[in-house]
Formats: C-alpha cells, structure tokens, sequence
C-alpha cells in the first residue's frame, strides 16, 4: 500500500521549496511523491531534453526516503512540434485547423498540439518516452510510471476531432479491418459506396447514426491504443516497475457532451481495454468539489476496480483530492481530516494499492490557483496532515494484512454497454440517460451492502460466477452479446432489462419489438413507446410492493405466461418470465435512471429483493438503524491472509448499529478494528458496532 502525494508540474513549486518540502511530506507519513514529466518543458528544442530539475527533485525525495511515481505529461507537446513535423494540426469536426495554445493549468507547451495520428508526431513523442524512461528505469526510489495522465487527448481543441487525413485514414482501415473491406462495409451497413475516399465520419448528432457510433467506437479504441502504445514504450525499457494508465473518470462516466469541452462518448478511451495489457489503471477523484458521497465513491472505484480485475491488473487512486478546490475566483469546501481518511480506507477497502493526492501545495496556475493542496492554506491543512500520519502509521503495522487484502466481488453484476452510450450521443450530444441508469443500479446495491462488479460488453469472462445481471437502458446489443445473455439466463441466470432492451443494433438501426433478443426469448414483445401519465408506479412480487418511480416513456409488455408484477392496460408494465433454468424480468420503462434522479427506497428494496430470489450472496448488512436519502452504512468485505475483513463506514447522524453476518461467513467470535484495537465479540453472526472518533472502523478477525 503507498500513500503519495502530487509535487511537481513544472515550474511549480520553486526550487527554494523543495528539500523542506520533502521533509515535511515523508514526516506527514507520506510514501512517494509523483512528478509531472511534461513533453513540452523538458524537449524546448528537438533532440535537447533537460531532465536537470526533475534529478534534483527525485535525489531530495530520495534523501527524504520518499519514492516516487513518475507521470510522463505527453500530451503537453512542445512550441515547436509544428516547425519540425509541418502539417500535424488536428482538424475539428467544421473542417478547421486546430490552433494550439498554452494550457491553462500548465503554462507550458501546446494543447492539444498535433495529431498523434501522423507518424511524425508519435516517432516524437516515442523519442520523449524513450528518453524519459531509460533515464529512470533503474532508480532506487521509483515506485511506479502513469503513463497517461487522464487520458487527455483532446483537452481545449475548440471542436470535435480529430478529422484530419491522418486520423479519416485510421478510421477507414479501422473500418476495412472490423468488416473485411469496402464490401463487407457496405453489406453490414446498408450503403454502396464506391471508394473509400466516400466513407466520412460522423460530424453532429443525428448525421447519421451509424457513422457517428462507429467513428465514437474508433476513438475509443484509438485512445486505448494510444494508451497500450505508451504502456509498451516504457514497459520495453523498464520491465521491472508497473506502468499504470488513469482517466479523469471510469469510463461508465464518461458520457461526452459540447462546447466548450467537445467530448464524444467514451473519447478517452475504454478501461477494460486498456487493463488487458497495461499493469493497472486509476481514476482521479475530487468528492468535496464534485459532490461525491460514499455510495458515489465506491462505485467509482467499483468501475475502476471491475476493469482492472478483469485483466488481473492493478488498481491505483491516482488522483485523489487533497485540498480546498479551486475553480477561478470560487469558493468551495475545505477538505477536513476524517474525510480523507475515509477516501484512504474507502480505497483500501475496494482493493487499491496505490493513492495519490493532489496536490502538496495550493496551485499557482490560471484557474486551479489557490486550491487542492494537502498542505495548503484552507485552514485545515495540519489537522489533515496529522491524520495522515496516524492512518500511515496504522497500514505499515498491519503492512502484510493490507497487502494481501482481497475484496469479495459477489455474484450481482451490471452491464456497461459503450455501444449504448455511442448511440446516445449521436442523438442528444452526451449519454448522460445511460450513465444514470448505470448509476442507478450500482447506487441502489452498493447502499445495500450487495457486492457486484461492472461487466463490460466485450469483456463476459465473469458472466459464468454472475447469478443475476442488470441491464440498464441497454439499447444496443449485437448478436454476440444477445446469444451470451441467452446461454446465462438458460443456464439459471436472471437477466434484468428495461425499455427497449436491445432495440438497436451497433449499426444504429432500429429492430422491431419482435426482433428483438428479449422477445425471442420471452415468446412476448413489447407494444411500443406510450406516455407516462403517472410516473408512480407499485411493483408487486413475492407477496411484498415496491412503490418507484418510472421515466421517458412506457413500453407495456405482451406475454403469455408471465409473473405480471405490474400491470399497464396495454399489458404487463413489470413481469417475470421463466426461461429455461433462469428467469428473465422485464420493465418497460426506465426505473435505475428515475431512482438515480430522485431518491426511492422502494427501488432499492425491489433490487434487494431480486439479488435475494436470484441467490446472491450478500455477506454483511446494518440493522437497528435507518437508511435515508443521505443516511446509510456502507459496508465493504474481503479477505486477507485467511481471515475475513469488513469495513465499516458510518453516516454523520447516527452512532451505532448491529452489524449482521452471513451464516459461515466469519470463522472467528471476535472482530478487531486495525484502526483503534478495539474488538468486538460476535455472537450468533451479529455485532453490535458503535462510532470511534474517526467513524469508520477496518474489522479483522480475530
């Protein structure tokens, strides 16, 4: 486990900081601290690299028994990337030439600079990561690489891109590989082009749908390309050390949108993708300034933890907020102690290895100026750095329990379809609707205390350990995917769909309601999109209601057969169907996103309910206690060294509950908190649990 902390992004912090600074990080019980290696500052002139600053930076953390993690800042091309490669400009989505600028939060070098699409660009930017790494490979205090900070590609172009020849040849040999040439292209898309040169990407929403979720598709899989190709250029010279990637945010939340930002779905890359080759990837997280909760955050590790999981690969926190925010003259919330604290053993608990704050001093550039330093000026700053010193001192006494920790994934699971968000943006500009449904399910388990993980549509392994599968607002589903879903729910499987499950194809073309997957198996079809005139609906099951809330529209169901938990007088609005050894259930509307909107304990119960009829494991949960719209206890399990682990978090307004355990679950009669010493003696599965100061508790068995 290593706790760091962001330092340098040149030129700041001045050098007359520095050797205290040190100091004071590892007396903070800090481990590392993690250094921008900006392209564009250290190549001012091709084939001059001065690494001068940056030696001196790593010899005093070394001095101050401090490691550290090296970021390489490619993205920050320098001034004269244009001179030397003539021609690389990127080209918006208006058929105009980027013009490159100073980035507002580095001050030095060009954003987004040129292409990485022309052969040019990426041989200099290769030369930039060569150069940096065999310089560092062999230090004595190099904890690790994150070889793409954020993901950041595109970051202040004006525009949609990237349209230039470089970038429309990629897309069409992308296209000529995925379908076998000109005329599997024509055939899968319904178009009789006649040269390749007639093939465009997709420029707005609506224009058309198949050419924009194919060209968002690309530019996915070109980000995480992008992302393997660095991973590989580091990882060539330097074998020893992780090389980890991190985007701003998982990908399930990156939904794009318009000006000023200009982000298509998923632009950034796909996680899952990425950590099937590089050794980790991480998320950067800000909860104060964002407004994130406990559910919120542990879902957004969630996200991260499923993809890297998938891949067997690592799982970084790298970057985490470390002081007040700070957006031009605004004002937002100090950063407290027992906060931060949470997010450290909220991370812990999810299974990171590594945590990163940013930053150590209150930034100086632009915008950012002011705000998120550790150690910075909110009026907070020695209470913080105080309680970090504690919890340091609390994971390097039980090093080799926290190491070796394992989170329990559980047997729920819920579906990031990327095809669903492409189709979302090519008709509203963002996919906000599939990130909420998304949202919604993950929130309503994770405030249950229900371990799931996050299936990706291309990345199933984990399908065959899954007892039950949420499919929120999956409007798009191939061929593949609906045979795998099939062969689950057959199997034993329950299959969860709402509205229009499957009413897409990846092409963007529309199916019949008895096309459609979900009517192939159900022997039923939905009746097509009626208006909500009550958006209360109660869902009735297993002898208990439900009363939520419904969204969008309604598509009634037709079936013969069915569980009908709530009826619609155009036919069943909620039913259960029996399809081999498994069950699918079917709502016509859109109940994860209305929940995610507003709060319905009603939803919540009904996910419980059906985790429950499906078998899921469910390991811990609170009693003798309320859970609210706010209020909740969020509980989080593994196991490490064969001893079972909880973590226990608790809300600000109230101080005790019962903890309650699994037959079998616990080996031991006895917990103790690796935080206070404090044991807790358990008796029939239940343990009574009260607040310490720092409200949360790390439960071992002893």
């Amino acid at each position: 486990m290593n706790l760091g902390v962001q330092y340098y992004r040149p030129p700041f912090p001045n050098q007359q900081y520095w050797a205290e600074d040190m100091k004071k990080i590892k007396d903070s019980g800090l481990d590392s601290v993690q250094l921008w290696l900006v392209w564009g500052w250290i190549e001012p002139e091709p084939d001059v690299f001065r690494y001068e600053d940056y030696d001196r930076l790593i010899a005093l953390a070394d001095a101050a028994g401090l490691q550290v993690v090296l970021s390489t800042i490619a993205a920050i091309h320098p001034y004269w990337i244009h001179r030397e490669v003539p021609n690389s400009e990127m080209v918006d989505h208006m058929g105009h030439t980027v013009i490159s600028s100073n980035r507002s939060e580095v001050h030095n070098g060009l954003t987004p600079g040129g292409c990485i699409d022309h052969p040019g660009v990426w041989a200099r930017m290769k030369q930039f990561l060569q150069t940096t790494a065999k310089r560092y490979q062999s230090l004595p205090n190099l904890h690790g690489w994150d070889a793409w900070n954020e993901l950041r590609w595109n970051v202040q172009s004006d525009g949609y891109v990237c349209y230039c020849p470089h970038t429309l040849d990629q897309f069409r040999g992308w296209l000529g590989a995925k379908y076998g040439g000109l005329d599997g292209l024509n055939a899968a898309w319904r178009r009789r082009y006649a040269d390749w040169q007639d093939v465009q990407p997709g420029k707005l929403p609506h224009r058309p749908y198949t050419e924009m979720m194919a060209f968002q598709y690309f530019l996915t899989w070109r980000a995480d390309q992008h992302a393997i190709a660095r991973y590989h250029v580091i990882k060539e010279i330097d074998g020893l050390h992780p090389v980890t990637v991190h985007a701003g945010q998982p990908s399930p939340l990156l939904t794009g949108g318009g000006a000023p930002q200009y982000n298509h779905a998923l632009n950034r890359g796909n996680d899952w993708f990425m950590a099937d080759v590089v050794d980790g990837v991480g998320t950067s997280s800000f909860p104060l300034w964002e407004g994130i909760d406990d559910a919120a955050f542990g879902n957004r590790v969630e996200y991260s933890r499923s993809a890297a999981a998938a891949g067997n690969k690592r799982l970084w926190l790298s970057e985490v907020q470390g002081g007040r925010a700070s957006t031009g003259f605004n004002l937002y919330a100090s950063v407290d102690a027992l906060s931060q604290q949470r997010w450290i053993w909220n991370g812990i608990a999810s299974g990171a290895d590594t945590i990163l704050f940013w930053c150590w001093r209150n930034e100086v550039f632009g915008y950012e100026s002011s705000g998120f330093g550790i150690a910075g000026d909110d009026g907070l700053a020695e209470e913080r750095l105080a309680a970090m010193k504690v919890t340091h001192e609390t994971i390097k006494a039980h090093q080799d329990l926290i190491g070796q920790y394992r989170v329990h994934t559980g047997d729920a699971g819920v579906l990031f379809s990327p095809q669903t968000y492409y189709l979302h943006w090519a008709e509203e500009e963002h996919a906000r609707r599939a990130m909420e449904s998304l949202q919604g399910y993950a929130r309503a388990l994770v405030r249950h205390s229900i371990p799931y993980r996050v299936l990706e549509e291309e990345h199933l392994e984990a399908l065959d350990e899954i007892r039950i599968l949420f499919l929120p607002r999956t409007l798009v589903v191939s061929d593949t995917l609906a045979q795998r879903l099939e062969t689950f729910v057959r199997a034993g499987g329950t299959l969860v769909c709402e509205s229009e499950c499957g009413a897409f194809d990846p092409i963007g073309l529309y199916r019949y309601p008895e096309e459609r997957f979900t009517a192939r198996m159900s022997g039923g079809k939905e009746v097509g999109r009626r208006s909500v005139e009550n958006s209360l609906v109660m869902v009735e099951t297993a002898g208990n209601a439900y009363a939520m809330q419904v969204s969008q529209w309604l598509t009634p169901w037709q079936l013969e057969g069915a569980d009908v938990w709530c009826a619609h007088s155009d036919g069943a609005l909620v039913a259960e169907v029996l399809v081999g050894e498994g069950k699918l259930v079917l709502a016509g509307s859109y109940l994860g996103e209305s929940y995610f909107r507003t709060w319905q304990p009603g939803f919540e119960q009904w996910i419980k309910a059906l985790c429950q009829q499906a078998g899921c494991a469910q390991y811990v949960w609170a009693e003798d206690c309320t859970i609210g719209q706010i209020s909740f206890f969020y509980l989080k399990v593994g196991e490490s060294m064969g001893r079972k682990m909880v973590f226990v978090f608790f809300p600000n307004d109230q101080d005790h509950f019962t903890l309650c355990t699994a037959p079998g679950f616990l080996g031991k009669d006895c917990l103790q908190d690796l935080i206070t010493g404090e044991q807790y003696p358990v008796v029939d599965g239940r343990c009574r649990l009260n607040a310490t100061p720092q409200r949360m508790l790390a439960l071992v068995e002893c």
